[in-house]
């Protein structure tokens, strides 16, 4: 039914029968042999309408491989679900053989299947087609009774599947199902269901027909229980019934492709009888089984490949195996031919069909790549002609088909394009081209290129853009222009030209100019200008500046302290610069020790062996002080010796600026000239700055002292004073040693200024003295001094500049004007006043300095000593007035008596000796009674009436009252008493009220008596009380005296009186001044307190201003305060009200349950009503919002204008405060001072006049010479110009090669060397990193395993430099170890040397104890013998000498002879500890650098030692035993004695001679014992003897050995130290290494950090941007849903109105 003529081939043994149980018979070919022609042939002759043509291969057109069995040779990729006899062997049976005898059967696939020898295996790999005889007797069969098995075939390609053909031995399945999949079995496909009865198998699953090929069905024609055995199931993936339009369509390809097919059993057919009987054995009839499973498909390769071959890892000898890799032809490659090979990328990929192959065509690129790409757009943009773009083009070429250069390389004109070297670099200098270096890449006129050429920017000009233009300089690639234009100031610059170096931008500037732009002078210049320098010296004053640096605009110095001018050489007004004796010590200041005689003030009287002592602590610079000494000499000769003592506080520190003063600098000794005023010794003294000195003169000797007449006891010195003068020579500004310092001391010394301070009457200073003097002044006191003008004995608060004398007031004196001159007192603002003492009344002319009061000689009196005392006459010899008693004084001249009382007197009695006219009496008569002397005629006396106290009623007139004619008494007032009324009652007051006394109210408590004064009405108060009647506070205290009085505290200087408010404290205030304490100045008035000076008139006008502002504005913020809290009522308070009750109506209607018509009409009215008023209010209320933005407005500005006068009134606060303070200075100046200085300006200006004409007249002048230094400058200008060009030319080409050089450095190369892989690697493919490189973790890689690179040298270097100095810490540890050992091991040697000197000092006390011993022993036998020998020896004597011997004792006990001998044995035996501390140091010596052998000779030289010691030990006990010798014997001598004494105790007289011969011969025998034991004792004095030397012997070589043991570990101590600090250099030598490529790998990572870092935040400012247009978008998306709520809102009110009835 294909059309083919295939078709009608006969049926063979290559067909099988199928539907056997019909009639008719129907072939079905395999088409084994014919290749593909179930798939392709069908397929292209339906698509195409054109059959393949065999006659030819793959070149002429499409080519296909051959199909197969896809099951031939993957028996292992086969597998079924279930199998039977896989875990035993299990029984089945058939159904088709009931007729036979034997009907069941064993299974057991344990074992593979055999044709002989094991035939009952049933594997599924017996279903796969061999062709074999035995096919019929090998199946595959499942196990009994299990519905749901599956067979599952995997391939290990990707393969096409055309068909599949099963052949059953048993039943076909009742339902099974036929599935795929493409990707290997992730993901299934269902092909086919095959049912019985599919409605009930597979419910929902459609029975067909087909229509397209990709639909899913279910069919039952292969599912009948009929045949019983070799039944087939056939499905064909592509039905022949359907018509394929494309082949090669996505659809087709995917239904055919395969990777895993499986077809799924879901259920047997039975007989029904297992529905019946449960038992097993029924089920042992009902399996799956099949005999042949035929997957057709092949290995599909798109028309491009006619065989195919085995995949990697697959046999190629299989037969009839079909292979998964096709064999591709017509460019292709891949596993099915279904991409274009490498290269062959120009058109698109496409299947071969028919004649035509679609071959994939080869790319052109121009042999400058061997890889390219297929790119859809650029296929369609060249009309479908060509695709491919080229990879990774070579040669520095680009484009599609490398056909352009690369930018910056330009195109050969003389090479062909495919030529290798066709691209050529461009030579432009990258910083000064455009677009970095880019040249034109070829030529085209049309387009104005040339190939190569450089376009220079605007700024660069040259071949190669690599120069800047003239002007021009800095050539950069960062500037958009190239360079920058020269910045040359003209007033620096050579010539006014512009031009600058072209590459340093530095200008060519005059010889004291600098800076790049020529526009700043060197520095300690000034004023840059067109001069030929360009710049004048600063010329700062040495001690005035602090350096010679100045402002370059200015040139104003830095000044020190007070010190003003440019120059620093004037000083500030009220200050000065010190005169040389400014550090002045007055010697009557000073007590001397000696008493001397005080002649006056100024100096001192000072006798012969007097001392001085001035006590100095206010030294301001530490340096040499020559000391001058005044003086007034009282005597004809000279004084021959004054001794001058610098007493310091402590010891000099040699670090300090005196450290070098011996002290015989500080003792002096001078002679005083007597013709001479002053005397300076020539050896100056150093004195120190912040050190309290004593400086004592000791006024020694005299010259003659026996010239005066009575002795050198009257021989005196008048001391004025002592000065300390700076010594030039010692201060830095002389002794520097260049020129200007030589030239200062020159003129120093040749102008004398030192000389001019010496004497008290000086001359003139010189301008240069006194400007030397001056920096002198501003060095040693750090700037200048302040005046400290006393304000009450000066002028003005100015002083003189030199020496800061200030103008005194008459008769005031000293430096400040703070004291009265000799002679005045009354120290004053008025100054002093002269003490005007008489010269015959006082005792000099000096008087006291506050009272003024001269001292009197006895008799006279007043302050100036010039008068009598009252009573007296007759000065200057004074005696009483002769007044008889009726006068207290007489006329001081001529005694005449004045104011003679009771009635005497008389112009002719000069006594008071007469009754004056009208008057009788002796008038001689002295008036002691009340008798007078003289009296009137009798007649009545006159009333005498004091007029204040007497009732106004009895007076005519004020001289004119009544009184009684009898007693004389006056009518007085109330409280008034006297017999004139002239005072007032006891405890009344007032009497000058005229109206009577009042009381005096004194509190009882508080007061002393209730009295007081009659005058003031003052009461007498107790202590702690005060006021006029005791109930206040004491005098000059406040408060309550009940509880607490408090002082008042007030500033005296501003107060009217010094009591204050008793109540509040407050103090009284002078005008002008104010404050509690009347301590500052009052509103209205300047200046500091107390100088308190009223403002100008100004400031009264504009307070008042002020303040009225202020009230303004402050009931403007009262009244704005007011709206703000009650709001604008008033006028619209009742509209407002209106409102409301036409409101609440509204809202009672519409709450109102039943609504009538009228109701709604009334609503509807009253709220048109509403709508009306409220537009009414709207626009009223929008008129006063106008109206009151006007009125915001009018008061901004008018806060505005108000802020202008307050600015303003504070500037002419300003102003007035300074105004008054030049006032100020103006009235406490001098005009005089000002006419000085102007007079001084005015002569220097005249100066300058002069020096300015004569520089312009005179020849040579200044000005020519300027002008010939100029034009020699410019000739050597011009001579040097092309030298100076050429090497400029020369710098520049240097420069062109370095920069080239630079141009040649690869950042590949230095990550190459710094991090040890090629730089040009991706960070990802690098192991070793690079620049820019991060870890997983985010930190920078660098370096790394098996990387040679610098850093992971560096990082190896580091790592075995902190081993090695690890490995040193180490060892440094254990030769301290060893040290401290090999100390220890000293220290027991030492104690052993210790030990056996004690050993020796023992033995030799031990010698001289027994030699003292043997010498008292034989002096005592020498004098026994020398007794028994003696003629005339009576018994009684034998007898006392015996006892006397008896008596005596050897020097020690056995036992004590012992314990000594033991202790000298003991100390012996220590000796031998040596060779165990030997022995103990000997590891540790081992390990102290092969210090052992050495160790071993010091051991031996020890053990030397201790055989020494061992016969020291040896020789010893020989002493032991020779002493125990010398005791036995002593033992016996003392027996025999003893037997002596008894026996001549027993003897009797008669045979006493016997007994005395005997006794002779005993002590003869004694004697010889003696002479036996002396002998010993010489022996063991020697034997002792060699024990000393040898103890001492040893003691030499334990030395000897210590000190050559110290020696040798000492060398080998050092030469350890000396490798370890070898190797520690070397180490840190490497960890610098390190540490520099470390710095400059820090120095990477921190750029790239920062370029990250920016990054990071232009992301965070986008995200937040981002943020902001989100959260304004939700805002607009909620106004939005507000709009429309309140319209829905709208809406339901007029639905509501609308609806109302």
């Amino acid at each position: 039914g294909l059309g083919l003529t295939l078709v009608s081939a006969p049926c063979d043994s290559g067909c099988t029968r199928v539907n056997e149980s019909t009639a008719n018979l129907h072939c079905f070919c395999l088409f084994t042999e014919i290749h593909f022609l179930l798939f392709s042939i069908p397929v292209l002759a339906a698509a195409v309408g054109q059959e393949p043509d065999h006659s030819h291969g793959c070149a002429h057109g499409s080519c296909y491989p051959a199909t197969g069995d896809l099951l031939v040779g993957r028996e292992k990729n086969l597998k079924a679900s279930s199998t039977c006899g896989m875990r035993r062997k299990e029984p089945y049976c058939i159904v088709s053989h009931l007729q036979d005898d034997k009907k069941c059967f064993d299974c057991d696939s344990r074992r593979p299947y055999d044709p002989v020898y094991n035939t009952i295996n049933h594997r599924i790999e017996n279903v796969i087609t061999t062709f074999k005889p035995h096919r019929k007797k090998s199946w595959w069969q499942s196990e009994n009774g299990k519905a749901a098995v599956f067979i599952q075939l995997d391939l290990e390609a990707e393969f096409h599947f055309t068909h599949l053909i099963m052949t059953f031995k048993t039943f076909r399945p009742a339902a099974m199902l036929i599935e795929r999949s493409a990707d290997f079995g992730r993901t299934w496909q269902i092909y086919r269901y095959f049912a019985h009865d599919c409605a009930n198998a597979f419910p929902g699953v459609s029975q067909g027909p087909l229509r397209n090929i990709n639909d899913v069905i279910c069919e039952s024609r292969y599912s009948d229980i009929e045949p019983s055995t070799e039944g087939e199931v056939i499905y064909r993936v592509l039905e022949p019934a359907i018509r394929i339009e494309d082949p090669y369509s996505p659809n087709i390809q995917n239904q055919l492709k395969i990777t895993n097919l499986r077809v799924n059993f879901t259920k047997l057919h039975t007989l029904g009888d297992n529905l019946l009987d449960p038992r097993p054995e029924i089920k042992e009839k009902y399996y799956y089984a099949i005999y042949e499973l035929v997957v057709r498909g092949n290995c599909f390769c798109y028309g491009h490949a006619s065989k195919c071959a085995p995949i990697d890892g697959i046999r190629d000898d299989i037969e009839g195996m079909v292979h998964g890799r096709c064999v591709c032809n017509h460019n292709t490659k891949g596993l099915n031919c279904e991409q274009c090979d490498d290269f062959y990328n120009d058109l698109p990929w496409r299947p071969a069909e028919g004649r035509n192959t679609n071959a994939c065509q080869k790319c052109n690129c121009n042999g400058h790549s061997n890889s390219c790409h297929f790119d859809m757009a650029v296929y369609a943009a060249t009309g479908k002609i060509s695709g491919g773009v080229c990879d990774d083009c070579q040669h520095n070429t680009m484009g599609r088909n490398c056909e352009m250069c690369k930018p910056f390389y330009y195109k050969d004109p003389s090479k062909d394009i495919r030529d290798p070297r066709v691209c050529i670099a461009c030579d432009c200098d990258p910083d000064g081209s455009l677009n970095g270096g880019l040249c034109d890449s070829h030529t085209s006129p049309s387009l104005s290129m040339v190939g190569g050429q450089c376009r220079c920017k605007a700024n660069v000009e040259g071949l190669r853009c690599d120069k800047c233009k003239n002007g021009f300089f800095g050539l950069s690639a960062e500037n958009p222009q190239g360079c920058q234009p020269c910045r040359c100031d003209p007033r620096g610059t050579v010539s006014g030209s512009s031009q600058c170096d072209p590459v340093s931008g530095d200008c060519f500037c005059k010889r004291l100019v600098t800076g790049r732009s020529c526009d700043q002078c060197l520095p300690e210049h000034w004023a840059l200008s067109h001069d030929l320098n360009g710049c004048r010296g600063c010329e700062c004053d040495i001690g005035g500046a602090l350096d010679n640096h100045c402002s370059m605009e200015s040139g104003q110095c830095r000044c020190r302290s007070h010190m003003t001018g440019r120059q620093c050489t004037q000083v500030e007004s009220g200050y000065f610069f010190m005169a040389l004796d400014h550090f002045l010590y007055e010697a009557e200041e000073y007590q001397p020790e000696r008493p001397a005689t005080w002649t006056g003030i100024g100096f001192a009287r000072v006798p012969e062996g007097g001392t001085l002592e001035f006590l100095i602590s206010n030294i301001p610079y530490s340096m040499e002080y020559d000391l001058l000494i005044r003086y007034e000499s009282q005597m004809p000769r000279d004084w021959e010796e004054v001794h001058i003592t610098v007493i310091r506080p402590g010891p000099i520190p040699t670090s300090s600026p005196c450290g070098n003063t011996i002290p015989d600098d500080d003792r002096l000794t001078v002679s005083l000239v007597a013709g001479a005023r002053f005397m300076v010794p020539p050896q100056p003294v150093c004195l120190e700055r912040g050190v309290t000195y004593t400086l004592r003169f000791e006024f020694t000797r005299y010259q003659d002292a026996n010239f005066i007449l009575n002795g050198a006891a009257n021989a005196v010195l008048l001391v004025d004073s002592v000065t300390l003068m700076p010594r030039h020579s010692s201060m830095e500004m002389f002794n520097m040693g260049d020129p200007a310092s030589n030239s200062r001391t020159q003129t120093y010394e040749r102008y004398r200024c030192h000389d001019g301070a010496k004497s008290v009457a000086r001359p003139l200073m010189s301008d240069i003295c006194a400007k030397l003097i001056t920096s002198m002044s501003a060095i040693i006191n750090d700037g200048a001094l302040p005046c400290n003008c006393d304000p009450q004995g000066s002028i003005s608060s100015l002083c003189d500049v030199r020496g800061g004398h200030c103008h005194c007031r008459p008769y005031v004196i000293g430096r400040r004007c703070d004291q009265c001159a000799p002679g005045t007192y009354g120290f004053g603002p008025s100054g002093c006043i002269a003490c005007g003492c008489s010269l015959q009344g006082s005792v000099s002319r000096l008087c006291d300095k506050f009272t003024g009061h001269c001292q009197c000689h006895t008799g006279a009196f007043g302050q100036r000593c010039d008068r009598c005392q009252a009573g007296h006459w007759g000065f200057p010899s004074c005696r009483p007035c002769q007044c008889n008693g009726h006068a207290d004084q007489c006329d001081q001249r001529s005694g005449v008596c004045i104011n003679c009382r009771d009635n005497t007197g008389g112009d002719k009695c000069p006594n008071c000796g007469i009754c004056k006219s009208g008057y009788f009496g002796d008038a001689s008569r002295q008036s002691y009674t009340v008798i007078r002397a003289c009296f009137l005629p009798i007649s009545p006396p006159e009333c005498t009436c004091n007029y204040l106290g007497t009732d106004r009623n009895q007076c005519m007139e004020r001289e004119d009252c009544v009184c009684q004619r009898i007693t004389g008494q006056c009518q007085c007032l109330p409280n008034v008493i006297g017999l004139t009324c002239d005072h007032c009652a006891p405890n009344h007051w007032n009497l000058a009220s005229g109206r009577g006394c009042e009381p005096c109210g004194c509190d009882p408590n508080n007061s002393v008596t209730s009295s007081c004064n009659e005058f003031t009405g003052q009461c007498q108060c107790r202590d702690g009380f005060g006021g006029k009647t005791c109930t206040d506070c004491q005098e000059n205290y406040w408060g309550d005296p009940r509880t607490q009085c408090r002082v008042c505290d007030c500033d005296w200087r501003g107060i009217e009186t010094s009591q204050c408010n008793r109540v509040t404290g407050h103090c009284v205030c002078q005008q002008g001044v104010s404050g509690v304490r009347c301590d500052q100045c009052a509103r209205g008035f300047s200046g500091q307190f107390p100088n308190c000076q009223p403002c100008h008139q100004c400031f009264g006008d504009w307070d008042r201003i002020v303040q009225d502002l202020a009230e303004r504005t402050k009931a403007l913020a009262e009244r704005a305060h007011e709206i703000q809290t009650t709001g604008l009522t008033g006028a619209y308070e009742k509209a407002f009200r209106d409102l409301e009750e036409k409101l609440a109506q509204a809202q009672g209607i519409v709450n109102a349950r039943n609504a009538t018509a009228a109701a709604v009409t009334t609503l509807m009215e009253l709220i048109e009503d509403l709508r009306a008023q409220i537009g009414e209010t709207t626009d009223t209320l929008n008129r006063l919002e106008g109206d009151l933005t006007i009125v915001q407005d009018s008061n901004s500005e008018a806060g505005k204008e108000l802020s202008v006068l307050e600015r303003e009134a504070k500037e002419l606060n300003l102003t007035s405060e300074q105004l008054h303070h030049q006032l100020d200075i103006l009235k406490n100046s001098n005009f005089l001072g000002a006419y000085d200085s102007i007079r001084s300006s005015y002569n220097k200006s005249r100066d300058a006049e002069r020096r300015a004409n004569e520089s312009t007249t005179t020849r040579p002048s200044t000005v020519s010479q300027s002008a010939d230094t100029r034009r020699r400058t410019e000739r050597l200008i011009a001579a040097k110009k092309d030298d100076f060009n050429r090497k400029n030319a020369a710098n520049k080409r240097a420069l062109t090669d370095l920069n080239t050089k630079a141009q040649g450095l690869d950042m590949k190369k230095l990550n190459e060397k710094v991090c040890g892989a090629p730089g040009d690697a991706p960070c990802g493919e690098s192991p070793c990193g690079g620049a820019g490189c991060r870890d997983d973790d985010g930190n920078r890689h660098c370096g790394g395993l098996n990387c040679n690179g610098a850093v992971a040298v560096a990082g190896n270097a580091l790592e075995r430099a902190k081993h090695a100095e690890k490995e040193l810490n180490k060892a440094m540890g254990e030769v301290e170890g060893l040290f401290i050992k090999v100390a220890e091991a000293k220290t027991k040697a030492e104690e052993a040397k210790g030990k056996a000197q004690a050993a020796l000092d023992k033995a030799t006390a031990t010698k001289n104890k027994v030699e003292r011993s043997n010498n008292d022993l034989r002096d005592l036998i020498k004098q026994i013998r020398d007794f028994l020998t003696q003629e005339g020896a009576d018994p009684d004597s034998i007898e006392e000498v015996a006892n006397h011997v008896l008596e005596l004792s050897i020097p020690a006990s056995p036992l004590q002879i012992r314990e000594l001998a033991d202790e000298i044995k003991e100390r012996v035996r220590s000796l031998s500890n040596v060779d165990a501390i030997l022995k103990q140091t000997q590891d540790d010596v081992r390990k102290a650098e092969q210090l052992l052998l050495d160790a071993k000779r010091a051991r031996h030289r020890a053990e030397g030692v201790k055989t020494t010691a061992e016969t020291v030990k040896k020789a010893l006990v020989d002493a032991k035993t020779v002493q125990t010798s010398a005791e036995k014997a002593i033992a016996r001598a003392k027996a025999d004695i003893g037997e002596t004494e008894t026996k001549l105790a027993q003897s009797e007289m008669s045979n006493s001679e016997n007994n005395l011969t005997d006794a002779v011969n005993r002590l003869g025998k004694l004697g010889r014992e003696i002479n036996t034991l002396k002998t010993k004792r010489a022996n063991n004095s020697m034997a002792a003897a060699r024990a000393e030397e040898t103890a001492t012997m040893a003691r030499d070589k334990a030395n000897e050995a210590k000190q050559i043991l110290d020696g040798q570990l000492t060398d080998k101590y050092n030469e350890v130290q000396q490798r370890v600090n070898n190797k520690a250099k070397a180490v840190q030598d490497a960890k610098k290494k390190a540490e520099s490529l470390r710095d400059e790998a820090k120095e990477l990572l921190q750029d790239a950090q920062n370029k990250l870092q920016r990054l990071a935040e232009l992301e965070k400012n986008y995200e937040e941007n981002q943020r902001k247009l989100e959260g304004k978008a939700r805002q607009l998306d909620g106004l939005e849903d507000k709009m429309k709520a309140i319209l829905n809102d709208i809406n339901k009110q007029i639905q509501i109105y609308n609806t109302c009835q």
